[in-house]
């Protein structure tokens, strides 16, 4: 009985240690994830990159400064009172900076890139940008933001510095659709039918969308961002380049 007693309270002794053990492993585990959150965040957040940011007098001596930290950089986009103020590189293909920051590091927030089959000059009448959809309005987290209407309505500016000069930018339609969509992810350069035809998409399938009356030769950007309402869900914002 004595012995059977022992062998009962080491057994207990010993499921306690394990109990403890998975504690201090989980415990380990959230402070690594927590760290890495931070880590992620901080990265696609990062304010030393704002000191290369362009200025309006002499842009194109400010993206060379950029372009000597990274050749890949092809301009700069801002939207107006939102967190989506970052460089524009462009890589061989659209997998190359999905977790790749600008200075070239590994990061899962990843880079703000341009579609590659487009020009690196957005002379293109269509382009298609990219970013990731980071909680806290990083990188293009606040693309989410148009869906308000009221939002939609009062934050219609934004800046694209480009290697060939500063642009200003009107924002004009807000729409959800699936990495599938011919209209918004058929890139054909210059191609004007197919330009008409993603207008005719916008107006008819926007969320919330404001006529600009734009022509043909005008051109147009889709900021794309990935949405959690359905799979394979998108979120596209489009703003016109002023000329």
């Amino acid at each position: 009985m004595n012995i059977a007693y022992k062998l009962i309270k080491f057994a207990d002794k010993i499921l306690n240690v394990i109990v403890y053990l998975c504690l201090i492993i989980v415990f380990l585990f959230c402070l690594y994830a927590l760290f890495d959150t931070i880590k992620v965040y901080l990265r696609a957040s990062n304010n030393s990159i704002m000191s290369l940011k362009p200025n309006e007098e002499d842009p194109i001596e400010s993206l060379e400064n950029l372009k000597k930290i990274n050749e890949d950089v092809c301009g700069w986009i801002t939207i107006d009172d939102t967190n989506i103020d970052y460089p524009i590189v462009i890589g061989e293909n659209n997998a190359e900076y999905l977790n790749k920051d600008v200075y070239g590091n590994y990061a899962i927030s990843g880079s703000i890139y341009l579609d590659y089959r487009n020009a690196r000059d957005f002379s293109d009448i269509y382009s298609v940008v990219f970013g990731h959809h980071m909680d806290g309005g990083a990188m293009f987290g606040d693309i989410r933001k148009f869906a308000d209407k009221s939002f939609f309505d009062t934050h219609t500016t934004g800046t694209l510095y480009t290697e060939n000069g500063v642009y200003k930018l009107k924002v004009f339609a807000l729409v959800h659709t699936d990495a599938y969509n011919k209209y918004v992810y058929g890139i054909n350069k210059n191609d004007f039918s197919r330009k008409d035809e993603l207008i005719n998409f916008l107006r008819e399938n926007a969320i919330n969308y404001k006529e600009l009356n734009i022509n043909l030769e005008e051109r147009v950007v889709g900021l794309s961002t990935c949405s959690s309402a359905t799979t394979n869900g998108r979120e596209i914002l489009y703003v016109k380049i002023e000329n």
